[in-house]
């Protein structure tokens, strides 16, 4: 059995090092090539202000994850969901640091997610089949007929969805890459 867990988050800004933090995670998981229906989703009170870029991203506000839960409340889940799994990510290396300052962030005795789940990334995959063409997750569905429309507002349950069919309609899920972060 071939799982892999196409995972993907909203922040509330760019830099991790400055403090900005995970408001959203989505995960989508595809056993033997084919999407299975289950997914872990979350938003997340990251207790700091989203940057006026982050939410031209997301459009998602400071107030509507009020009474979200705190990051730290859904680790158990999540890495129950990713737990002995490959994960695949656009750009994986923006995700996964975000993800593994949440966790140190937690004080529990948990360790970084690249203990649970090997990590692929298919930003650089797609760097090497298209070198000096643009990769990101947009113009890739454009390029395959997945949206019609690269002006959209990015979700992370939606877009690693959309991460998901991409790399199956490709046939990259057949192919065994390693693309590791």
């Amino acid at each position: 059995m071939k799982r892999i867990i196409f995972l993907d988050v909203e922040t509330t800004g760019l830099f991790v090092e400055h403090g900005d933090r995970i408001i959203e995670i989505g995960c989508v998981e595809v056993i033997n090539g084919h999407l299975t229906g289950r997914v872990f989703h979350s938003y997340f009170n990251p207790e700091v202000k989203i940057t006026q870029g982050a939410f031209n991203v997301h459009g998602i506000k400071d107030d509507f994850l009020l009474l979200k839960p705190m990051f730290y409340e859904k680790i158990n889940e999540f890495i129950g969901f990713i737990n002995n799994s490959t994960i695949i990510a656009h750009n994986a290396k923006f995700d996964i640091n975000f993800i593994n300052k949440e966790i140190y962030l937690t004080n529990f005795k948990i360790k970084k997610i690249q203990n649970y789940a090997n990590i692929l990334d298919s930003l650089l995959l797609f760097r090497k089949l298209y070198p000096r063409k643009k990769n990101n997750l947009n113009d890739l569905c454009l390029k395959f007929n997945l949206i019609k429309n690269k002006k959209r507002i990015h979700g992370a349950l939606n877009d690693a969805f959309l991460l998901a069919v991409l790399i199956i309609k490709t046939g990259f899920i057949e192919k065994d890459f390693c693309i590791e972060i």
